[in-house]
């Protein structure tokens, strides 16, 4: 619960100052690859962009200086916290041209049929029902606008070399609560029959 008595939605790893940061180094270590991703995309000056659970909004602010005034990033995601981060480092930065919508993918239409983009990265393997999330994301694109996704494809690889079995029963047991709260780590091998 937030100082304020509302519910935060929260996940797994929470949504405390050191979650903030290690998201921060995690959408640093991946910015070059997702760079040329958005290039190859035709995300430029002027598109509208959704960022599906937009997080504390490090993606949202690179596709916010990206698209400039001209353009519009929407950043839905479910909590608040991360939300009020991503709005504040906006503010801070002087970026005018992003909305923010806290909603549940799994329960919430996310967008109006007049985006040029989606931008969806860690969010289908964690839902519980990627159908669901690719249909909303599907209903807010334009004709012809691309939906682009940014998932797991063999979470089991994680391993060290020599092989430990210490870590590889704890990326068994990571897999086995992913799944168990209703996610699936290894979404990417159905996404490209579920966007079919």
């Amino acid at each position: 619960m937030s100082s304020s008595g509302v519910i935060e939605r929260d996940y797994v790893l929470g949504t405390h100052d050191e979650e903030i940061a290690r998201l921060g180094l995690q959408h640093n270590v991946w910015r070059p690859r997702v760079l040329d991703c958005w290039r190859n995309a035709e995300i430029t000056v002027g598109s509208r962009v959704l960022d599906v659970g937009a997080g504390p909004g490090y993606a949202t602010i690179d596709l916010a200086e990206i698209v400039g005034s001209s353009g519009q990033v929407v950043a839905v995601e479910r909590s608040a916290r991360f939300l009020r981060y991503a709005a504040e480092s906006c503010r801070v930065r002087g970026l005018r041209n992003v909305q923010f919508q806290e909603m549940d993918l799994m329960l919430d239409l996310i967008g109006d049929g007049n985006f040029d983009a989606v931008w969806c990265r860690w969010v289908a393997s964690f839902v519980s029902s990627p159908e669901k999330l690719i249909f909303s994301i599907a209903k807010a694109l334009r004709m012809g606008g691309k939906a682009i996704f940014h998932e797991y494809a063999d979470y089991r690889s994680w391993r060290l070399a020599p092989r430990r079995p210490i870590m590889e029963s704890f990326v068994d047991e990571v897999m086995k609560s992913w799944r168990a709260s209703g996610g699936e780590p290894d979404v990417a091998l159905a996404l490209p029959s579920l966007i079919r």
